[in-house]
């Protein structure tokens, strides 16, 4: 066998005059998560309500990225306050997700307090559907314990899919609090997403993960007739808010916010049903 041959003085330096292959790597995300209890969320940025009062309360809205809390008993107006940030956040532009443990979501009532509904996913855990051998196709409630595991998990899907400016976890009237696993998993999915997380609840559901809890109270109702001898309506609600926790200061502050629906768009009947989740939202000191 001969001897390879040696590289020659002209092919080493055409070798160096070769240009090399720069590897641009990816920058690391705005929202780089939750390390070591440190809180690397960006407070400046903040998603309003629309509301300048609620606004107000806690300064300029709710932070991007982390997950506050809006906790009442059923009528306490919860909904309606966290149908204000789904309606601003649609009409700026924003895509919003809305994930119902509870079967209480209302399309119609949601755009009637201003929500944009082309930019709103809707996801239901409350009911399933179920293709029998006869192939009839029958709808039976989920069991609380497998909506609360679903519901987790539509939320960290959702936020990991990315996009979207709001997600709404409405965890319904008698759920159990979330595990520390569990509310760490939505947490550093919001921290990264950059999204504004709201769980609604009867009570508190993230503990220490939650930036801010607002409670709310239903004040007082009121009721008004089209016409004299007409059946009394409902037309409007006072809602107090107050900050049960918020990491960034104003714990205990409270103000008030009025909820108003217009009686007119109300459907006549004995079978018309009226709630909390049928309000326009509007505001007052």
């Amino acid at each position: 066998m001969g001897a390879l041959p040696k590289p020659s003085w002209d092919a080493f330096q055409t070798l160096r005059q070769t240009p090399q292959v720069s590897v641009i790597r990816p920058q690391a995300p705005e929202f780089s998560g939750i390390f070591r209890g440190h809180e690397l969320t960006r407070k400046d940025r903040r998603l309003s309500s629309g509301l300048a009062p609620l606004d107000a309360l806690i300064d300029g809205g709710i932070p991007r990225g982390r997950i506050s809390e809006i906790t009442g008993r059923a009528g306490s107006g919860k909904t309606s306050i966290a149908a204000s940030f789904a309606a601003f956040a649609t009409r700026r532009g924003e895509v919003a997700a809305w994930l119902d443990a509870s079967g209480s979501f209302d399309p119609e009532s949601m755009a009637a307090a201003g929500v944009d509904l082309r930019r709103m996913l809707w996801a239901s855990m409350a009911t399933a559907s179920l293709v029998s051998r006869a192939l009839v196709h029958r709808r039976f409630a989920v069991p609380r314990a497998r909506r609360q595991s679903a519901i987790i998990k539509a939320a960290e899907l959702v936020l990991e899919a990315g996009g979207f400016g709001l997600v709404v976890v409405d965890f319904g009237e008698a759920p159990r609090s979330l595990t520390q696993a569990s509310a760490l998993r939505i947490a550093r999915a919001a921290e990264r997403s950059g999204a504004a997380v709201i769980a609604i609840a009867p009570w508190r559901m993230c503990g220490t993960f939650a930036a801010l809890s607002l409670s709310t109270n239903r004040a007082e109702a009121s009721f008004a007739r089209l016409a004299p001898g007409s059946p009394a309506m409902f037309d409007g609600l006072a809602v107090d808010a107050m900050v049960a926790r918020n990491k960034m200061g104003g714990t205990g502050r409270r103000v008030r916010v009025r909820a108003l629906v217009d009686p007119t768009s109300i459907p006549a009947g004995p079978h018309s049903r009226i709630d909390v989740r049928d309000l326009r939202i509007a505001a007052s000191s």
